[in-house]
């Protein structure tokens, strides 16, 4: 099929309903690369450098991501994918989202580059599509493929660049910040009420902390992660009624990069009440997200901030795991409060210099059919919402997953985006340099007690990345004035109306 007519239908169906929803990516932090990321890529690289190539009439596909929370879905859909498909072999390799930046990144100056893997996290597509990462993949699906996904999980700059579709996203946007409950641990140390307020989770983490004697504490994380810590820190300042972005994403409050507003600094002193109180457990400062899911489920906290993908890992592992999801916490006396809607971004894609460009959307392709039953697998487990509404409408099952689900829809809010308002959006996102300590890196200090002044910290965050947004608004030619939505309503979701009302206020 000649690839314009995929991109008209998938283009088409997306502006059809455009007016229901509006999308929109600071690059994320740029850790320094530890050893282990090192000797991944190198691992990688020294794998059978013609790996891609046929070898005896069979050839292998290298795939790279960070889906940690369907890795048992996705080991069944590699058996049936390669029984069905005896000329190809798959070689999957799954990182945590710190380690695939860096990796993915070596990997590719190298030349070694995986025939699918998915931009990191920051990214925006027109960057890797620019310096070379990806091909079109129109040309290698058919058009009954295009015809089953959600039109929203196409839009220009994520999925697309004009006609040609370089991206899949995994998943429907859902929001990763959602508090899970161990009701067990509760009950034993005597809450018996879930908490809604700041004041009411730091009182429910105390006397869980207190119950537990060096066992058992208030709560978990994946500290070690600093995309974990930043998205706990805008949700709770959102929750508190701040104008903030989504993580990754970029907006101006008053004129500033709204990192030391009174909102933030509710989120961030509510923090250090929780590290102060010793309610954070110790280890989370040192561990990654999975590694923190594995703790809360062994009993060792009684509450963890995450996204959905818990869902599934724990009924898979621990089924007898006594859980449950609540709101983010808000501060004592903020009602009708919000959190940042998850945005649609892109995923997987073909490796420009694969070899193997058509047994890699053989794989794509296969990766989101119903028959191959890795999409229902995943939502039936509660893993993801998926792009394929059929798939929800049949497979969404789980419990849990429906109160996750309905809890996100209740609670976030459709934020605005820059890259709505203006195209060159997508080269300020490219030229945005990162400002360390990041928000991210100033909760990792707060719970370390490495950090003591957090005030300054924010000041300081909030005035370089204000002057660092100017200068790459100015060297991409765009206004910073784009920034700031002064009809931002955070009780409201921000709609394409709201766009055109902006438009003519100008």
């Amino acid at each position: 099929m000649k690839k314009r007519n995929i991109a008209t239908f998938l283009l088409t169906a997306a502006l059809t309903i455009s007016t229901l929803a509006g999308c929109g990516a600071m690059p994320a932090t740029n850790s320094p690369n530890s050893s282990k990321e090192k000797q991944d890529a190198a691992d990688m690289e020294d794998n059978d450098t013609a790996a891609s190539d046929s070898t005896g009439g069979k050839i292998t596909l290298r795939v790279v991501d960070w889906s940690d929370g369907s890795a048992g879905q996705r080991e069944t859909f590699h058996k049936k994918f390669m029984e069905k498909h005896p000329n190809i072999n798959i070689e999957y390799t799954m990182l945590t989202v710190d380690q695939f930046k860096n990796t993915i990144v070596t990997m590719i100056k190298s030349g070694e580059g995986p025939d699918l893997f998915p931009i990191p996290v920051g990214l925006t597509l027109n960057t890797a599509v620019a310096e070379g990462w990806y091909q079109p993949m129109n040309d290698y699906v058919t058009e009954d493929f295009a015809k089953q996904f959600d039109p929203l999980s196409f839009e220009e700059g994520v999925t697309h660049i004009g006609e040609d579709w370089y991206t899949i996203t995994e998943v429907m946007p859902t929001i990763q910040c959602l508090f899970f409950y161990n009701e067990d641990v509760l009950t034993a140390a005597g809450v018996s009420e879930l908490p809604a307020t700041y004041s009411e989770f730091r009182e429910a983490c105390r006397k869980v902390t207190e119950y537990g004697k060096g066992n058992i504490y208030g709560l978990v994380d994946g500290g070690k992660q600093t995309n974990r810590m930043d998205v706990l820190a805008r949700s709770l300042a959102a929750a508190a009624g701040g104008k903030i972005a989504a993580t990754t994403k970029v907006l101006t409050d008053n004129g500033a990069a709204p990192y030391d507003t009174e909102e933030m600094k509710q989120a961030m002193e509510f923090i250090k009440g929780l590290a102060d109180d010793g309610s954070i457990h110790p280890d989370t400062i040192n561990i990654s997200a999975p590694e923190a899911r594995e703790l809360f489920a062994h009993g060792q906290a009684a509450f963890l901030c995450q996204g959905m993908w818990c869902i599934s890992q724990w009924d898979a592992d621990y089924p007898d795991l006594n859980y449950g999801v609540i709101p983010v916490p808000a501060p004592d006396g903020v009602s009708d409060t919000y959190v940042q809607a998850g945005e649609l971004s892109p995923w997987m894609g073909i490796y420009k210099q694969s070899k193997h460009p058509k047994e890699a959307a053989e794989y794509l392709m296969a990766l989101y059919s119903e028959e191959y039953g890795y999409q229902p697998g995943c939502v039936s487990d509660g893993t993801f919402v998926s792009v394929i509404p059929s798939i929800n409408e049949k497979y969404m099952s789980n419990a849990i997953m429906k109160d996750y689900y309905t809890i996100a829809a209740e609670t976030s809010k459709t934020v605005p985006t820059i890259v709505k308002r203006d195209v060159k959006a997508n080269d300020l996102y490219a030229e945005i340099k990162d400002v360390q300590p990041s928000l991210g890196a100033i909760v990792q200090g707060i719970i370390s007690k490495s950090i003591t002044d957090y005030d300054s910290s924010l000041k300081t965050l909030a005035e370089e990345s204000t002057a660092e947004w100017k200068r790459a608004c100015e060297a991409v030619g765009m206004d910073f004035n784009e920034l700031e939505f002064t009809n931002w309503d955070v009780t409201k979701d921000y709609t394409d109306q709201d766009y055109e009302a902006l438009k003519e206020e100008r």
